[in-house]
């Protein structure tokens, strides 16, 4: 009978399953939808019991779709969304809905907290602190809702909820830990300094264990209502970025992982912690031991090219065929788009900036422009934000000898196209980056299927996708307009405070 490993991947909006055979072959995989809950302004929220429940359907779906007989899995790994945080009672039960990654309502706590502890924050978890960490969205609750923190015996993140459902264990991984903003990312072990300066009870956290250990196997209960095999052994699995990036093959400061998501990213792995600096970009424990990710965000990357759709081509479908028809029309626009210029701050700003207020912004507007232009512009803006993040790791950057495209973005040869030729870059497009495959790679890992990562690696190679290469004449005119776009964003700076300013003054009124 064959056997097979079961990768789940806990995203925003949705939990995907897939099943790979232990010679690293995808078998089948099947994905179902959940919607984030949002009762206020900036508020975005998640009943736990929706993710497992998601699971169940998902696995149901992989059973009809390949005449599966689920006890066949042998291994099982998860992965999930960062940082969002979930609140257990002592009985297990969630005390609240789950508050997500992007639930911006701790704005103050993370000010607050900053004026109180920006040093120790910084040299301890060696990251920036916003609305997105999970330290500031446990100071909201401890004001906002005392009764709440007063019933919460556990906080755990989105994945681990799932493994607890599996294996009635309460568990994190070094990955999701690492994201928190109390947790020592040298020593990769919670910071007993930033939990006592904050009044956060350590007994309140879980125990943290590698991405390959095993935490459990699946009870008699999650058994019956799965139908997985009791006793199968669960993986304390990983953050999904960190899993993603280890999917794409990444394991060395030559190669970096570009992201075109709903947010942008630049990812790289590093061995050494002690030559870098501390705060600037997103640093956590990667899967592998002893090596930590280095990950700069752009908030609005494909979410930019979303609103376009929905703002500038409400005549077509909104659905992802329709970005054909965007790419057809942005083509034949020139580089520079007429002098359209997009500053992407939808949603606020992370890299270089680390500004949620940011606001974006088209400049040069004429009454020459069509909706190509400003197609083209956003596809250009993305690209010239990613650029702005890429030149704080400049060093590191330096010993690039590999780019991986990923994301759903790739699917758009004009958007990857300005990408390259704005930042300068060949690489090619990954075949193999998917989280939820990597998490069915790290469950044969840890359960002993393969001898170690090469083993896996080899099983699981990834396939040389199409190659991308930038053209050094665009190169050379995208940089001199990358040099606009950030004399734009200064000037537009010293506009923003002014209008924030009279926007205050009003509403005191």
């Amino acid at each position: 009978m064959n056997q097979y490993l079961l990768g789940i991947d806990i995203g925003t909006s949705g939990c995907k399953c897939c099943l790979l055979d232990l010679d690293g072959k995808l078998v089948g995989n099947a994905a179902q939808e959940y919607t984030p809950l949002s009762s206020k302004p900036g508020w975005v929220e998640q009943h736990p019991d929706d993710w497992y429940h998601a699971v169940q359907k998902a696995l149901q779906l992989l059973q009809q779709q390949i005449a599966l007989d689920l006890r066949q899995i042998v291994a099982i790994g998860t992965a999930g969304q960062m940082r969002g945080v979930t609140f257990l009672h002592k009985s297990g039960r969630p005390v609240r809905n789950s508050i997500l990654w992007n639930d911006l309502r701790c704005e103050q706590e993370v000010h607050e907290a900053q004026d109180k502890a920006e040093d120790l924050l910084k040299n301890t978890t060696h990251n920036p602190l916003n609305t997105m960490c999970t330290l500031p969205k446990v100071l909201w609750v401890m004001r906002n809702e005392p009764q709440t923190w007063a019933e919460t015996a556990k906080i755990i993140f989105p994945k681990d909820y799932v493994n607890y459902k599996l294996t009635g264990k309460i568990q994190t991984d070094l990955s999701d830990a690492s994201g928190s903003s109390f947790y020592n990312l040298k020593e990769q072990a919670w910071s007993e300094d930033i939990l006592d300066l904050f009044g956060i009870a350590k007994a309140k956290l879980p125990e943290i264990f590698p991405s390959t250990a095993i935490i459990g196997q699946v009870s008699p209960k999650a058994a019956e209502e799965t139908g997985l095999k009791p006793g199968t052994p669960v993986i304390a699995g990983g953050s999904d970025a960190t899993v993603e990036l280890f999917a794409v093959g990444v394991s060395n400061p030559t190669q970096c992982k570009l992201r075109l998501g709903t947010s942008g990213a630049l990812s790289t792995v590093t061995d050494d912690l002690e030559h870098f600096p501390q705060g600037d970009y997103y640093c956590w424990s990667y899967v592998l031991p002893n090596h930590w990710m280095i990950d700069l965000n752009t908030r609005a990357c494909a979410h930019s090219t979303v609103w376009l759709r929905d703002v500038f081509f409400q005549d077509k479908p909104a659905i992802s065929a329709t970005y054909a028809d965007i790419v057809k029309e942005a083509q034949n626009i020139p580089i520079g788009a007429d002098g359209l210029v997009f500053h992407p701050y939808l949603l606020g700003e992370d890299a270089p900036y680390w500004d949620p207020k940011l606001k974006g912004s088209f400049f040069g507007v004429t009454a020459g422009h069509s909706r190509q232009h400003f197609a083209r512009a956003v596809f250009e803006g993305t690209a010239y934000a990613l650029r702005d993040a890429h030149s704080v790791i400049a060093t590191i950057a330096q010993n690039f000898s590999e780019y991986l495209f990923v994301g759903g973005g790739v699917k758009n040869p004009l958007w990857v196209s300005i990408v390259a030729d704005v930042l300068g870059i060949n690489g090619k497009i990954a075949t193999k980056a998917d989280t939820s495959l990597g998490a069915a790679m790290l469950a044969g890992i840890g359960a002993g299927f393969f001898a170690g990562v090469e083993e896996a690696r080899a099983a699981w190679r990834n396939e040389d996708g199409t190659s991308i290469k930038y053209n050094k004449h665009n190169h050379q005119i995208y940089s001199a307009l990358f040099e606009q776009y950030v004399k734009m964003k200064r000037v537009y700076d010293q506009i923003y405070k002014i209008l924030e300013c009279e926007s205050s003054t009003f509403a005191s009124k």
